[in-house]
């Protein structure tokens, strides 16, 4: 956690000092699990995370477009809600994580008394079956919507907590061993260890954000 309260997640570079480049990293669940979180991100999704300038193709240009057509183009309001901020499939799991790079998931409901639905929704000025818009009632969080699994733990999202992870430059992930820390070594030509420094980083929203920006752009994500 960083010093103002915001939540962060650590991870522990080893650098190549002389040409400046991150080898690998070594990190436990908790930096993985956002890591592969980045996978479940709808595409408007990640246009909106980087204010249109995500610079993926023709993405941005496209939902401009969205944004600037006017309701009578769209079948309800609901439906340009939902291209400019779909909802992620896996937002459920991905509420447990320990340090979040999208926005609060919010839930509105039918509260028309004499429905007989109720019906729930992710997306704002969404119709009821009744005929009544939904309206906002609150964060959607994991006890709203669906009880726990059995299977998973409560802190669990998507890899087993007791294992710590090698994370190399271009996002390549494995379990950590002496083994794969050495074969990774040896890969980079690195003569002595001694030519190795390492670091560890405190990773807070903002910080992930930028990892998973350059992770859409370059294959040196880590070094950056």
């Amino acid at each position: 956690m960083s010093s103002d309260g915001e939540p962060t997640v650590a991870v522990k570079l080893f650098i190549d000092k002389e040409k400046k480049k991150v080898l690998f990293a070594e990190s436990n669940k908790d930096f993985v699990d956002v890591l592969f979180s980045f996978l479940t991100l709808p595409l408007g999704t990640i246009v909106r995370l980087f204010d249109k300038q995500s610079q993926v193709g023709c993405l941005d240009e496209l939902y401009k477009s969205v944004e600037v057509l006017g309701p009578d183009h769209f079948q309800t309001k609901a439906c340009k809600a939902m291209l400019l901020s779909p909802l992620n499939a896996a937002a459920i799991r991905c509420n447990r994580l320990k340090v979040k790079v999208v926005d609060k998931n919010l839930m509105y409901r039918c509260k028309n008394t004499s429905c007989g639905h109720s019906t729930f929704s992710s997306v704002p000025d969404a119709i009821c079956s009744c005929g009544h818009v939904v309206e906002y009632i609150g964060e959607w969080t994991n006890k709203k919507c669906y009880p726990p699994v059995a299977a998973d733990k409560e802190d669990a999202v998507f890899v087993i907590g007791v294992a710590k992870f090698i994370v190399t430059d271009d996002l390549q992930v494995a379990p950590a061993s002496t083994r794969v820390m050495f074969s990774l070594i040896e890969k980079y030509g690195i003569p002595e260890k001694v030519n190795i420094q390492e670091k560890v980083l405190q990773l807070n929203s903002a910080k992930m954000i930028g990892l998973f920006r350059r992770a859409l752009l370059t294959k040196q994500v880590l070094t950056g």
